[in-house]
């Protein structure tokens, strides 16, 4: 007796694709805004509301339009709510660092940003130093949405750091 194993597909209609992402949208949702509404009504002190962020990738720099230098980053930044009505979520950047590979070190003091809960969006501006007291302004857009690990929402972070040795970009992910 031989035994034969056949590839059983799952087809999906499009009734419930649509479904399964209506389902997902929700489910991202919840997952965004039921933190800041469940910290706004267990607790009313300022220091409670407080979420970090923490993300991980590269840093580049293109050098004369053909060299590009780049290293792994870590990015931990300081989020405290000041608004959380309607399709938007307001925060201001409290405090954060950015560590690279190289060695360099840059440090976030303040700045201010949003997330945009209809387009699954996030948008900040950050201003701090770097090691040796020189300005820097770090410009981050980003998207949640499910990661390729299953069953993880991330945020997949696109950032602008502008220095006084000129700008890099960022290309990182932190799961949310």
């Amino acid at each position: 007796m031989k035994w034969e194993a056949k590839n059983k597909m799952v087809k999906l209609t499009r009734k419930t694709k649509l479904a399964i992402a209506a389902l997902v949208a929700v489910a991202i949702v919840l997952i965004v805004t039921v933190p800041y509404a469940s910290a706004q009504t267990v607790a009313n002190n300022a220091a409670s509301n407080i979420k970090t962020l923490h993300a991980r990738g590269n840093i580049y720099q293109v050098i004369n339009s053909n060299t590009i230098n780049y290293y792994q980053a870590n990015l931990t930044l300081t989020l405290q709510p000041t608004s959380t009505n309607g399709p938007h979520k307001l925060f201001d950047v409290v405090g954060g660092t950015l560590v690279t590979a190289n060695g360099d070190s840059y440090t976030f003091t303040s700045g201010d940003g949003a997330v945009f809960t209809g387009r699954h969006e996030v948008l900040l501006q950050a201003q701090g130093t770097d090691a040796n007291g020189q300005a820097v302004t770090l410009k981050l857009a980003g998207y949640y949405g499910y990661s390729w690990l299953p069953g993880e929402v991330a945020l997949h972070i696109g950032a602008k750091l502008e220095t006084d040795n000129g700008n890099y970009t960022l290309l990182m992910r932190a799961p949310i």
